[in-house]
């Protein structure tokens, strides 16, 4: 008993430990995006999900922001109305589609 007690207390260490790097970078994702944005190398999601509601009207489940092949793109996924999620490529910059699938 005495040994899995350690082993718990060494995986709640290595947890608490490595939660914060977590955080510290999901702020330096934040912090980029702002910069991105304020340099006008991105549209606002504001005004890409204006566009992508338009074409793929939907629940917005997951957004990300990627760099893909030296391109900033929004991945977005949607739950349609008929049930399937579809992945939604968007040039970040020029807010053209430039892909679209269905997810598995």
């Amino acid at each position: 008993m005495n040994s899995n007690y350690s082993i718990l207390r060494v995986l709640l260490l290595s947890f608490m430990m490595l939660s914060p790097l977590h955080v510290a970078m999901a702020d330096d994702d934040y912090i980029e995006a702002k910069r991105l944005l304020d340099s006008g190398e991105i549209l606002s999601l504001e005004v890409i999900l204006k566009k992508v509601r338009q074409i793929f009207p939907g629940k917005v489940l997951e957004v990300e922001l990627e760099k893909e092949d030296e391109q900033i793109v929004y991945e977005i996924e949607i739950l349609g109305g008929n049930g399937v999620i579809k992945e939604i490529y968007i040039d970040a910059k020029t807010g053209k589609l430039l892909l679209t699938k269905e997810d598995d």
